[in-house]
């Protein structure tokens, strides 16, 4: 049965009903924009977006008061039939309205959330703190994260605006997950400098506690967009050693390198390459947990039972998604 009016079914539900089902929700405006039609009239798309996903409407008429008004951020009321143009789900809208703050949710809401809880993740940051021996790198992370504004900021930051950890919470799940498996990877590796790497590990995407804003929708902030979070992370652990009179300066420069290193080369905007085992080690791991991260958003927004993901641009390719079947048991 198609959604009742009012239940504002989420957004991954809604693109996989069958084109001409009506549904009637609430959703976050994060733009809009109006083109002209081959006659030249013009038509609205709504770019909408949920806890879910995000989606597109069309509507072909009656939108121009609200278009003159409304902007991203606002929380629309919408009444729409399913659409599928080129297999693309969509919506066409028919009524359209922005919501009284006495029905609309917090905006908060329509933006995606971590799986790792705020607590949880602070825990987590917490045991890998107290795990570190080397005295100079521990005051260093303690006085990042001791910063009871700077870490209530970094467990609510998204760790990326579309691509991985893109959710609210999504920094520091990334982080901590970064630095656990740095950790483990040591143990393989005994030359590491564990404490460094742990280091670089919480360290690397502190720039994007600034680099990106909640407001309406995850988007850049005029800073992150100029400056973007390797810099502004730089700034910000190069601000904390300042005041740190008896850091080492090898100590000091390995860091900062770890930061600015982490992304690869200067086509991923790091503006140096790694040029130490740990610097190495940091930029390989980012890249297997966002990758992995951004795989499992992929596969979750394919529809079940498609071998094949749509190509993925970022990446240059399409996700092949189907598991290999699980051993059979043994007959007693």
């Amino acid at each position: 049965m198609p959604p009742t009016p009012e239940t504002s079914p989420p957004l991954t539900r809604v693109r996989e009903l069958p084109a001409g089902d009506k549904i009637t929700g609430f959703y976050l405006l994060t733009k809009l924009e109006t083109r002209p039609k081959k006659d030249g009239v013009p038509f609205a798309i709504f770019h909408l977006q949920d806890a879910s996903a995000r989606i597109e409407a069309k509507m072909w008429e009656g939108f121009e008061k609200l278009a003159a008004t409304a902007k991203p951020g606002d929380v629309l009321k919408v009444e729409a039939t399913v659409d599928h143009y080129r297999d693309v789900p969509g919506l066409v809208i028919s009524r359209v309205r922005l919501a009284t703050p006495e029905e609309a949710p917090d905006r908060r809401a329509f933006l995606p959330h971590s799986a790792l809880p705020a607590a949880e993740a602070s825990a987590q940051l917490d045991t890998l703190i107290a795990s570190l021996q080397n005295p100079h790198l521990k005051a260093l992370i303690e006085t990042v994260f001791g910063d009871a504004d700077f870490r209530r900021a970094f467990l609510e930051a998204p760790g990326g605006k579309l691509w991985h950890h893109a959710a609210l919470g999504g920094l520091a799940e990334h982080t901590v997950k970064l630095a656990q498996v740095a950790d483990g990877i040591c143990a393989h590796y005994p030359a590491l400098n564990r404490d460094l790497l742990v280091t670089g590990a919480l360290l690397h995407d502190v720039g994007k506690v600034m680099e990106y804003t909640t407001d309406a929708a995850i988007d850049y902030s005029v800073e992150g967009r100029l400056l973007g979070h390797i810099v502004q992370g730089t700034l910000l652990v190069e601000s904390k050693l300042s005041g740190m009179a008896d850091f080492p300066e090898e100590a000091r420069r390995q860091v900062l390198h770890l930061i600015l290193s982490h992304q690869g080369d200067p086509t991923m905007s790091s503006p140096v390459k790694p040029m130490t085992p740990e610097a190495l080690v940091l930029h390989f791991l980012d890249e297997i947990d966002s990758k992995l991260d951004a795989f499992a958003r992929v596969r979750a927004a394919t529809p079940e039972g498609q071998e094949f993901s749509d190509y993925v641009k970022l990446m240059e390719r399409f996700f092949y998604l189907k598991s290999i079947e699980p051993a059979a048991a043994e007959d007693s």
